[in-house]
């Protein structure tokens, strides 16, 4: 989870600039400002920081953050000063060093319920101020007393979880009995713990026979897991509340999931299945490719067995494709991965000849169809056979670049050349059949043009096909 709350600079600058606080200070709040988020969400309250300003009659907000599920601004806004008498929680914190529960007149004339704890430094001192507003006047000091004290120790960033309306939070003492739950926990939770049902008030219910408590209070930091009951699966994320050393309360967060992991159970059995079809469709190419070969070497006639050598690679050509789809997950194919594969195989296997190969890539990935990008790698492979066969016949050296872009909505694959030239009487009337094939496939299945020019120094074959088909 990202930190929303404002950035170490700008606290430094605020920290600077407004206030007398130490550099060790200052540090002690950049360091709690990564769980600050997750406080915000497990209070249900905006949470400030507040200090001192450079006159001490001055009070500083000195981060502002929301719950993440809430929309709109915050009550106060970084930056914001006040004179102490208008923030009088706040100084009643300094002046006492506890904790102070009150309220705050916005100047809409609303008031806002105020919890505010003193932030101290290491000699004990309080320097600055932790509070938690929030529009309920009732609000539950079990929730705001949990959120501070996981400020206390706060963890790295990715190990926290944005808490949403939807999940279920509950929140043990250091024996494991519970404190709080909210009402998507009670439903949650009995999903869980059948013994539960029966006292239906899950306050004081000891949680037994549940893993993830077990491992954050053991280990005192957070963890994720699933829990299966029946048919339903939960994902659960539990905090330890460390405090003095010791986990003194456990935060935990249920979501249900069932639908979510069933979804990801269909996708898992389809990707098998379609990477299953690809391996199986691989090795009858190779078959076939392997019964025109003994055809080839029986045959007496010279053409009919070059035609054959030739059927045979443009078979084995889509049987790599083919080879590489099924080693893919999901409907979704990087294209320039798919093409740098197909590159270095037809170099690989073909050239008779030293050629060094040139990918020009956009800027985005080319994420597109598996169904669509059969046809467009079948295409590509086909014209860099091509480029290979006849373009660096005899040639000592040859460069083959092969480029992906897109231009203007349209998908844009280019092969390019420095073999052969095509002749001067040269025809797109007159392909042979493998470009014939390269045609059929970028004007029939892709909906796209194809076309074969000398430009420059080059033999350059351009594939255009509409980008809206290729990612459908």
């Amino acid at each position: 989870m990202q930190t929303r709350g404002i950035e170490v600079s700008q606290l430094y600058t605020l920290v600077r600039d407004t206030t007398n606080l130490t550099g060790v200070q200052a540090k002690i709040l950049d360091h709690m400002q990564v769980a600050l988020q997750c406080a915000s969400d497990i209070s249900k309250s905006q949470v400030y920081l507040c200090a001192r300003g450079k006159n001490e009659d001055i009070s500083v907000i000195l981060t502002a953050v929301k719950p993440s599920y809430t929309h709109g601004s915050t009550f106060f806004s970084a930056g914001d000063t006040f004179l102490v008498d208008d923030l009088a929680i706040v100084d009643n914190v300094f002046q006492t060093g506890r904790k102070v529960v009150g309220r705050k007149e916005l100047d809409q004339g609303r008031e806002i319920a105020v919890t505010a704890y003193p932030i101290v430094d290491n000699a004990g001192r309080p320097f600055a101020v932790v509070c938690f507003a929030s529009v309920s006047l009732s609000q539950q000091q079990v929730l705001t007393d949990t959120a501070n004290l996981a400020l206390q120790v706060p963890f790295a960033g990715k190990d926290y979880y944005s808490i949403r309306p939807q999940d279920g939070v509950i929140i043990l003492d250091a024996a494991g009995r519970i404190m709080y739950a909210n009402d998507m926990a009670d439903d949650l939770y009995l999903v869980l713990d059948k013994e539960a049902i029966e006292q239906r008030d899950i306050i004081g219910h000891t949680i037994v026979h549940f893993p993830l408590v077990d491992e954050v209070m053991k280990t005192g930091r957070p963890a994720f897991s699933d829990e299966v009951s029946e048919n339903m699966t939960l994902s659960a994320w539990g905090l330890p509340i460390i405090s003095g050393g010791w986990v003194t309360r456990t935060v935990i967060v249920l979501t249900d999931v069932t639908a979510i992991r069933e979804k990801e159970r269909q996708i898992l059995v389809k990707d098998s299945v379609i990477k299953e079809i690809h391996h199986r469709v691989k090795n009858s190419l190779n078959t076939i490719a392997g019964m025109l070969r003994m055809q080839a070497r029986r045959s007496k006639d010279e053409d009919t067995k070059e035609a054959l050598k030739r059927a045979v690679s443009r078979i084995l050509g889509i049987s790599k494709i083919h080879d590489i789809l099924a080693n893919q997950s999901g409907d979704q194919v990087d294209m320039d991965v798919l093409l740098d594969k197909i590159c270095k195989l037809s170099v690989d296997s073909l050239a008779l000849c030293p050629v060094d190969v040139v990918r020009e890539k956009g800027r985005r990935p080319l994420i597109v169809n598996s169904e669509k990008a059969v046809p467009l790698a079948i295409a590509t492979n086909e014209l860099i056979h091509n480029a290979i066969d006849h373009g660096f016949h005899k040639m000592p050296r040859g460069t083959l670049v092969v480029g992906t872009e897109i231009d203007h909505g349209r998908l844009h694959v280019s092969i390019k050349n420095n073999g052969h030239p095509l002749p001067e009487d040269f025809s797109t009337r007159t392909f042979d059949l493998g470009l014939q094939i390269v045609r059929n496939l970028a004007e029939i299945e892709l909906k796209g043009e194809f076309g074969l020019k000398n430009e420059d120094s080059m033999v350059v074959a351009d594939i255009y096909c509409p980008l809206a088909l290729m990612e459908a």
